[in-house]
């Protein structure tokens, strides 16, 4: 388990590579995100200066930085490439998203497809494809199966097919693949047993629960079993995801469990 002291004003960004941790200074309007000594990107934009702006997730993918962020109304996608700013409104309900190759993948949860009126319409149809540099929406879901989406919790990638990760009020959670080459879904398997999150190495996913991490196949089974240290896992105030990675975040510091390099 790899350990990185906290700054003051710090979050870890993940990379299918391996993360990294990164500060940021928030001044006026102007959003500094920062590796090391080195400016990384440098993002202007009127809801920066909001005083409920937030910076809840960081992505980076090839020469992108990609940070999902809320101004205390709407969640947004804000995305630096190469001296390039893009800003995509995302709105409210959004359970994960994903950066691959020169797209941004976006899933909603319940709140977000049937929620009130002010949820934009986006929201609707579930899971959502947009080009980064074009900012073309592709609705992926047809209605059938946006019918089957109860409460959706998060998601990964393992190059060829995306895993939904599904909650049902009657305890039947399941999962959902999302085929990137037939663009249809082509599995939906009930687990049972309990899952908070989902990720992905190589062609490999991993679910995880608690203290534990089990690598899984199509189905779902569990294959191996991982075991993350304990009083770590006591003491994290926060855990998050991310391509092949677990950080648990700590009042000093980011463990980090790299399955990559397990």
């Amino acid at each position: 388990m790899l350990k990185i002291k906290k700054q003051a004003q710090s979050i870890y960004a993940f990379k299918e590579t391996g993360g990294e941790v990164l500060n940021f200074r928030i001044e006026k309007d102007c959003l500094k995100l920062f590796s090391g000594e080195e400016i990384l990107c440098e993002i202007n934009d009127e809801i920066i200066s909001n005083r409920y702006f937030k910076v809840k997730d960081v992505k980076l993918s090839d020469e992108k930085v990609c940070i999902f962020c809320h101004d205390g109304v709407y969640n947004y996608l804000l995305i630096s490439c190469i001296g390039r700013h893009f800003k995509y409104t995302l709105g409210e309900g959004v359970a994960d998203f994903l950066v691959l190759n020169d797209a941004a993948y976006v899933i909603y949860s319940e709140e977000g497809m049937f929620g009130s009126e002010e949820n934009l319409p986006i929201a609707q149809l579930g899971l959502i494809k947009i080009d980064i540099f074009t900012g073309e929406i592709t609705a992926l879901l047809g209605d059938s199966i946006l019918e089957t989406l109860i409460d959706v919790h998060t998601m990964s990638c393992n190059n060829k097919t995306i895993r939904i990760l599904c909650y049902e009020d009657n305890g039947d959670d399941f999962t959902l693949d999302y085929d990137l080459t037939s663009k249809k879904v082509r599995n939906k398997v009930v687990i049972n047993y309990t899952v908070d999150g989902l990720l992905s190495v190589g062609d490999n996913f991993y679910a995880c629960y608690r203290d534990r991490i089990y690598q899984v196949d199509e189905s779902m089974e569990i294959k191996e079993e991982i075991i993350i240290d304990k009083k770590v896992y006591d003491e994290a105030s926060s855990i998050s995801i991310g391509y092949s990675e677990l950080v648990l975040e700590s009042e000093n510091e980011f463990n980090i469990v790299q399955l990559s390099k397990l």
